[in-house]
């Protein structure tokens, strides 16, 4: 086995071994893990024993999750432990992609620090126990970012992106959002010639169009409507909705600065109030022992990751630029959809490797620094 296999095969079971441990002392604290059996938990185990739900509304939630979790399902039972096993496995393969984006373009000590990091993360642990979405939704981040911050090899690379958000967006809808800065972003920075750029671009569109017909056209049988994704995803697609959904919005919904400081929050030492009317539910003070592991896993990095992206924004560098700008499209539209720790979660994984990089150029500059003044 050569060196980085073993190094992969090390940082795979470093987070595969502490998300099984996790669950097993806390699966029994109502607590902790309230439910084990969500509404993705029962949906999927009602889409094992045939195949109707291809032809019925099963769900109007995304179906890249309930899929795979019914996949999983079909091999290994209906059961708590088989959503626990999917989610650890894919928490464990997100660490395996932030490694290889860190290793090939931001230094090795960087990608292996952040897999490690990530790998003992207590929220990605944490949610690696719920049978819902969050934890795929984060795999297919990285995993789609990874194909973006690769340099332009071959045009079937775009076909590959496009496959692979088309995957995301149907596991999370909301990044439906963010195509036209992906669109954007592939048209100035796909390759070094702005030709290719255009090929590269229109290529990746054709890929996530052409692959998403066969289910907007099931969509359209079951529901007679056009339906490109899920219902779910119809307040993103559909303008009449959006405007319907503004106007029905409650008087003293939270605004964009709420929204912005509960995603970027690492602590809560007073008891949050709740509201009926528009859907919050109150949050009790958080104990120190919380609140001292989420500053250690996530409120420590926040100096770096600014400095990070500082370091991105002046060095123009591919991969923390594509890392920045994913981290402020997803937290800026956050901020007029809804802001929390748990909409965060996708971005954790990025957050940690900017902030990683961060802390290699400033201990580069310091290093820089002392030899100019030694000279």
């Amino acid at each position: 086995m050569t060196p980085d296999r073993r190094t992969l095969l090390a940082l795979f079971s470093f987070a595969f071994g502490v998300r099984i441990l996790y669950a097993a002392l806390m699966g029994g604290d109502a607590s902790v893990i309230p439910l084990h059996e969500t509404y993705a938990y029962l949906v999927a185990a009602r889409m094992v024993p045939d195949w109707n739900w291809v032809t019925t509304p099963f769900s109007p939630a995304a179906p890249g999750y309930l899929m795979a979790l019914a996949a999983a399902f079909k091999l290994a039972g209906v059961s708590w432990w088989t959503a626990v096993l999917l989610n650890t496995v894919l928490g464990a393969g997100t660490a395996l992609f932030l490694y290889r984006i860190g290793e090939q373009r931001l230094g090795r000590l960087v990608g292996l620090a952040s897999a490690l990091w990530l790998g003992g993360s207590i929220s990605q642990i944490h949610y690696a126990g719920l049978a819902v979405r969050d934890v795929m939704t984060t795999f297919m981040v990285v995993w789609f970012t990874y194909s973006l911050v690769k340099v332009f090899s071959r045009m079937r690379a775009a076909v590959w992106s496009g496959f692979l958000y088309l995957l995301l967006v149907y596991t999370e809808p909301m990044f439906v959002l963010m195509l036209p800065v992906i669109v954007l972003f592939l048209a100035l920075r796909a390759t070094h010639h702005r030709a290719l750029n255009l090929q590269y671009m229109f290529l990746f569109l054709a890929t996530v169009f052409v692959l998403a017909v066969p289910w907007t056209i099931r969509n359209y049988v079951v529901y007679r409507d056009f339906v490109p994704v899920s219902l779910e995803a119809s307040r993103y697609t559909s303008p009449a909705r959006l405007q319907d959904r503004a106007s029905a919005a409650p008087e003293g919904a939270p605004g964009f600065v709420h929204n912005t400081v509960e995603y970027w929050r690492f602590a809560r030492f007073r008891e949050a109030p709740g509201n009926a009317a528009i859907g919050l539910r109150p949050e009790p003070a958080w104990s120190l022992r919380h609140n001292l592991a989420t500053i250690v896993s996530f409120g420590l990095l926040l100096p770096f990751f600014a400095a990070g992206v500082a370091f991105a924004w002046r060095k123009r560098q591919r991969a923390p630029v594509v890392l920045a700008g994913i981290v402020a499209c997803h937290a800026i539209l956050r901020g007029f959809l809804g802001g929390s720790n748990e909409a965060r979660l996708p971005m954790e994984p990025l957050i940690i490797l900017l902030a990683f990089y961060g802390l290699r150029e400033l201990l580069e500059a310091r290093r820089s620094a002392g030899d100019d003044a030694s000279a």
